[in-house]
């Protein structure tokens, strides 16, 4: 039995360097959006990240989800809400943590985030996109992303069995706060975080 847990566990561990090094051979293509800071961690935080390179969930979404297309068409069906931890006796990751590491694995042009930035049919995909965008792209092109939509009041769960807010107040939130319903997003170079913090009360 033991044999079986460490072969599962090699198993786990060799379907995240595979799809990490799919990334990797992702980043020479045209117009793709360059991810600042460790490309294997891609700035979650570590036991998060550990959570979810092991859970059943995401190991299914490396072997059935091969690029950027099938990574969209799963939030549409799947996301519900954009905690990074499902409620419930086991602490086990999201569907939408989940499927924002696979999408990191893939990597998304700026012309795929535009598109999911605009989608029309789920919240979700383009609350990934913006999750996307703030754990990994440079922060000095955040405020071009984000600032279009800072207002935008199409509905959307964040919290599982809470109220819903807009995806505008969404994005507001992520440009202001560290802290992300029981993790932490990456830190901000402080000259920018203050900077955010004032166009957002003149926004």
């Amino acid at each position: 039995q033991e044999t079986n847990i460490k072969e599962r566990e090699a198993k786990t561990q060799l379907t995240f360097t595979n799809a990490i090094e799919e990334g990797r051979q992702n980043d020479h293509l045209k117009g793709i959006i360059h991810l600042i800071g460790p490309d294997d961690t891609f700035n979650i935080h570590p036991m998060l990240l550990q959570n979810i390179s092991k859970s059943p969930y995401f190991q299914k979404c490396c072997e059935k989800l091969v690029d950027w297309n099938m990574v969209v068409d799963e939030i549409y069906y799947d996301c519900k809400h954009m905690e990074p931890w499902t409620a419930g006796a086991h602490k086990s990751p999201s569907t939408a943590f989940c499927l924002l590491l696979r999408l990191f694995t893939v990597r998304c042009t700026e012309k795929q985030m535009t598109l999911m930035l605009n989608h029309v049919d789920s919240p979700y995909i383009r609350c990934i996109g913006f999750l996307y965008l703030r754990y990994a792209a440079e922060p000095s092109t955040l405020w071009s992303w984000f600032e279009p939509y800072l207002h935008d009041e199409e509905s959307v769960q964040i919290r599982q069995g809470k109220a819903d807010t807009t995806v505008g107040k969404y994005c507001q939130m992520l440009l202001n706060d560290l802290e992300y319903y029981g993790t932490r997003l990456p830190r901000l170079p402080l000259a920018m975080e203050r900077q955010f913090k004032v166009k957002l009360l003149q926004a």
